[in-house]
C-alpha cells in the first residue's frame, strides 16, 4: 500500500510540473501581444548613454555614391525620456550640420536642426517630420525614439529573416496627433524571438503602398542582454535610393553628459 501511495505522488507532481511547464512556455512564446514583444525590446536593449561613430553611404538608382561621417549621441534621462544628438563630421559641405531630439511624454517630440551656413537652430515643426532629412532615405520622424504610447501593435503573423525565426509586429498610429503627422499609414517590425531585437522594418505611406524597407545586419553583443546592429540599410523603393549606416565605434553607459543636449552644443562652432 506504501509502495502505490508512492507511484501516486509520484505522477501528480510529475503532471503538476508538466502543467506548470506548459503554461510557462505558452506565456513567454507565441500568446505574447505585440505590445508585449516591443515592451521586452525595450527592456532588453536599453542602455543609459551611448556614443557612436557611423560611416554613412548614400547610392542613387544609377549606383552614384557619396560618403558622411557622422557621429551619434544618446542619453536616457532620470524621467526615462530619450535625448539624442547627431552630428555631420564630414565631408566640409555638411560639416557641423547637427539634429538635436528630445522627446516628450505628454506632446510632440522636440527636434532642432542646424545649418552652419545659417548660423542658427531651425525648429522641425510637426508637420514637417515626415520630411526626408538631409538627403538620406530617413526621415526626421525615424530619428526619433519610438513612441509606444502613441502607437497600437498587433502581432500578426511569424517568419524568418536570415535563418532567424521573427515576430512580425503591425505598427498603427493610434492618435489623432500621429495619425495626422505621421507619413505612414502603418509600419512592421520583423523581431528575433531568441534575442527581441528588430533586424527589418517595412514603412507604408498613406495610401497603404509599401515606401521603404530597412534592415538590420552585422549584429553584435555590446554588452549584456544588448545588442547593436553594426550596419543599417534604408532603402526608398519608389525613388531607387539608399542610405547605408556602417558603425565604426561605439560606446555604451560611459557618462554622455546632459549638457550634450542643448541647443547651445548644437550651434557649437
Amino acid at each position: 500500500m506504501k509502495n502505490v501511495k508512492i507511484s501516486i505522488l509520484s505522477r501528480l507532481i510529475v503532471i503538476v510540473a508538466l502543467i506548470f511547464s506548459l503554461s510557462g512556455a505558452s506565456l513567454s512564446g507565441e500568446q505574447m501581444t505585440g505590445r508585449q514583444i516591443m515592451d521586452k525590446q525595450k527592456q532588453l536593449h536599453e542602455s543609459k548613454d551611448e556614443e557612436f561613430k557611423q560611416d554613412m553611404l548614400l547610392i542613387d538608382r544609377n549606383g552614384n555614391t557619396s560618403k558622411r561621417e557622422v557621429e551619434n549621441y544618446y542619453l536616457k534621462t532620470p524621467e526615462k525620456l530619450t535625448k539624442t544628438m547627431i552630428i555631420f563630421l564630414s565631408p566640409s559641405d555638411v560639416r557641423g550640420t547637427g539634429l538635436l531630439t528630445w522627446e516628450q511624454k505628454t506632446r510632440e517630440d522636440d527636434q532642432w536642426l542646424y545649418l552652419p551656413a545659417s548660423g542658427k537652430e531651425r525648429r522641425i515643426a510637426a508637420s514637417g517630420k515626415k520630411n526626408k532629412f538631409m538627403g538620406t532615405d530617413f526621415a526626421y520622424e525615424d530619428l526619433r525614439p519610438e513612441n509606444l504610447e502613441t502607437h497600437t501593435y498587433n502581432l500578426v503573423g511569424s517568419e524568418a529573416v536570415g535563418g532567424k525565426d521573427c515576430y512580425i509586429v503591425e505598427a498603427l498610429p493610434s492618435t489623432d496627433q500621429e495619425k495626422a503627422e505621421s507619413g505612414y499609414a502603418k509600419r512592421k517590425f520583423w523581431i528575433r524571438k531568441d534575442i527581441f531585437l528588430s533586424i527589418k522594418k517595412e514603412f507604408y505611406n498613406k495610401q497603404g503602398q509599401l515606401e521603404k524597407v530597412s534592415v538590420d545586419e552585422d549584429l553584435d553583443n555590446v554588452s549584456g542582454s544588448m545588442w547593436r546592429s553594426k550596419k543599417v540599410t534604408m532603402e526608398d523603393l519608389k525613388a531607387k535610393h539608399k542610405t547605408v549606416l556602417a558603425t565604426t565605434q561605439r560606446k555604451i553607459d560611459k557618462g554622455v553628459p546632459d549638457s550634450k543636449f542643448t541647443l547651445r552644443e548644437l550651434t557649437k562652432k
